[in-house]
């Protein structure tokens, strides 16, 4: 029995250090083969290095955009036709430094003195911080510009900004813009026909309070500018009530020797009211007038005519017309003897 234990207890060590054995073993191989992969990589990017220093080093000819910039222009004139965006240059040089310029391409500063311009001398003096450069070719070669005499006039602003309402609110008097014109300046036959200048669309959503943003204007195109670029978009905004009023209605321009009567006589006429305003509306003699002019009756071959509606309030009271009754009206001439 004593046997037995013995040799089980023998088994047990030696499949221990056989386990042992063999985790270290496979430890020595994985630790190899992590070994060789280090030195794999290690010499691969040398030999990439390597590989760069002697290419990188030889001549090669590129062809790279480089952006057309209007340099000094003479203060009474403009320019009629857009500069192109950029010239087609081939390059010779190290490939070292075609990389540079390459990701980064140098700006050409073009000075706008004369109606031609020799793109290639250009290029030459943005180039030359670089003797090593050679420049082959440039296309264009030439740019032809058309210049004529500047011109500055001062236009209105056009609102592009639209608002909607908390209910029961609105505008108390019209929004404004300050400043309401800009002066635009540019080659005359180009900003000759700009009348109006209009903000970029703005949105106001859900207003129950006065409104006092700055507004941008449109985008201009390359060929003129504007001064200045926003403006202040002012709007005073009440809530409103509505009022009711009955007003009878005028005859105007009736020719001497007649008269009419109209049927009814007279209209509801409802409106819209600021809150605070309400109570003095109320004590005017009436915020509307009602009239039908003779032309309408002499023009119309139905026996109904359409009254107009004035808003007769003094200033500073912002009324707004929200609808009448009847909208129109049957009448009978009458001859005075």
């Amino acid at each position: 029995m004593d046997n037995e234990k013995i040799e089980q207890f023998k088994e047990r060590l030696q499949s221990i250090w056989s386990s042992i054995v063999r985790s270290k073993e496979e430890s020595d191989i994985e630790e190899s083969r992590k070994g060789k992969i280090v030195v794999f990589v290690v010499a691969f990017i040398l030999a990439l290095c390597l590989w760069l220093m002697v290419n990188l080093s030889r001549d090669y000819t590129i062809n790279v955009n480089l952006p057309i910039v209007m340099g000094n222009m003479p203060d009474d004139q403009a320019l009629t036709e857009e500069l192109p965006s950029d010239a087609t240059v081939s390059i010779s040089g190290e490939g070292w430094q075609l990389i540079n310029i390459y990701n980064n391409p140098p700006q050409v500063f073009v000075d706008v003195n004369q109606n031609e311009i020799n793109l290639y001398e250009q290029v030459q003096k943005q180039l030359n911080a670089n003797p090593d450069l050679s420049v082959q070719k440039v296309q264009p070669l030439f740019l032809n510009l058309d210049m004529e005499s500047k011109m500055t006039k001062k236009i209105p602003i056009r609102s592009n900004v639209e608002v909607t309402f908390e209910d029961q609110y609105n505008f108390a008097g019209e929004p404004y813009l300050e400043p309401d014109s800009v002066t635009i300046t540019g080659a005359g036959s180009i900003i000759r026909n700009i009348e109006t200048w209009e903000t970029a669309p703005v949105q106001f959503e859900d207003v129950d309070t006065d409104i006092s943003a700055t507004v941008g204007l449109k985008e201009t195109e390359p060929l003129y500018s504007i001064t200045p670029l926003e403006v202040t978009y002012n709007a005073n905004v009440a809530q409103y009530t509505e009022g009711e009023t009955r007003v009878n209605i005028e005859a105007r321009n009736m020719p001497s020797g007649r008269s009419v009567t109209f049927s009814p006589s007279m209209l509801t006429i409802r409106y819209n009211v600021p809150v605070d305003q309400y109570s003095e509306v109320q004590e005017l003699n009436n915020p509307f007038t009602a009239y039908i002019s003779y032309r309408q009756i002499s023009e119309d071959t139905t026996g109904f005519v359409v009254p107009n509606i004035e808003n007769t309030a003094p200033a500073g009271y912002n009324i707004k017309l929200r609808s009448y009754q009847p909208t129109s009206v049957s009448y009978f001439m009458v001859l005075n003897n």
